[in-house]
């Protein structure tokens, strides 16, 4: 039996309540990030960039079986307590395969243009 490919998703749209500055937030951006990094996953900050008291962070990790990726997801959660309000947070898990049936996958490549 081949190894199945199963894809985490997470996303966190925070609230910093005491940010001053964008710097302020950005530090607390940056620590969360390294600590997802840290864990094995992929990160990327994806809105409110220019707001001082607004950030989310999206994240992603791929494992070999569904129970193990969604475990780093909730394990993942758990980085989100501090002086900060979680507003929104989501997760899925995907089976790779399923996403991916009989070449039906839509392969995105960068920097492609129709003339």
């Amino acid at each position: 039996m081949a190894t199945e490919l199963v894809v985490g998703v997470g996303y966190v749209s925070l609230l910093f309540r005491h940010a001053q500055s964008l710097k302020d937030k950005r530090q607390v951006l940056r620590s969360l990030s390294q600590k997802l990094k840290n864990s094995g996953f992929s990160v990327t900050e994806c809105g409110y960039a220019d707001d001082i008291k607004r950030g989310e962070l999206g994240f992603t990790f791929a494992g070999h079986g569904i129970r193990y990726v969604q475990e780093q997801l909730d394990s993942a959660m758990f980085l989100f307590a501090g002086d900060y309000h979680v507003v929104t947070s989501k997760k899925d898990v995907f089976r790779y395969d399923e996403l991916v049936k009989d070449d039906e996958f839509i392969a995105f490549t960068e920097g492609t243009e129709d003339s």
